[in-house]
């Protein structure tokens, strides 16, 4: 499992909305491409120090409203970012039920690292927690959609390619999977109930009813 966009609201929704509220167009596409934001997500880069690589990296590449949002709403932004925690309950028990009934599940996730107090440090162990692996572009130094960090997970799960499934929200990350021939589903946010539809898919996978309200 992907972690924003899936087993949590999407931060993409956020970004997209945060745009729009500046009548700026969308940064999510600057964001995909960005060697900033690669390098953030790769823990290459301290978050303090974000905001201005990418400002620089906007007028470098002549990304007009990303110079617009100027140093201090690139802050703004990257707090949106950072406050995208909004678990989804349905998906929460479709993987409890998952490994109870002997899957192993894994997130995979490009994430960034930084100091956290120690109650939301507890949080995030207790998230962590909910996985039987937690795979991080922070920690490993890859990022989705790098072959490698597929690779990755499947030696740290222990199985084949063709013995597994990802659900992501974007399709370029589920490309390169698929390519490597694991099973993908791509998990749509374009409106509040339509993940559902992608956990509808892997029920039909797993033979396992998952989105049951009574679960």
């Amino acid at each position: 499992f992907d972690v924003g966009g899936v087993v949590a609201e999407s931060p993409i929704v956020a970004i997209r909305r945060f745009c729009q509220e500046r009548q700026l167009a969308d940064l999510n596409r600057f964001l995909f491409s960005s060697s900033a934001w690669h390098r953030l997500e790769r823990a290459q880069m301290a978050f303090r120090e974000f905001p201005e690589a990418a400002l620089k990296e906007c007028q470098e590449r002549g990304i007009q409203d990303g110079v617009k949002l100027g140093l201090e709403g690139w802050r703004d932004l990257l707090q949106i970012i950072r406050g995208v925690v909004n678990l989804r309950p349905v998906m929460l028990r479709a993987i409890q039920r998952l490994r109870q009934h002997g899957f192993v599940v894994a997130a995979l996730t490009n994430n960034f690292a930084e100091a956290k107090d120690p109650s939301a440090a507890a949080a995030l162990a207790r998230f962590r927690s909910l996985f039987d692996h937690f795979i991080e572009s922070s920690a490993s130094k890859m990022r989705k959609p790098e072959p490698g960090f597929y690779q990755l997970a499947l030696e740290t799960i222990g199985c084949k390619a063709h013995e597994a499934i990802f659900l992501d929200d974007i399709g370029k990350n589920l490309k390169p999977a698929a390519a490597m021939g694991i099973h993908t589903i791509l998990v749509e946010n374009n409106h509040p109930e339509q993940y559902l539809e992608a956990l509808e898919k892997l029920e039909g996978l797993v033979k396992l009813e998952l989105t049951a309200s009574k679960l």
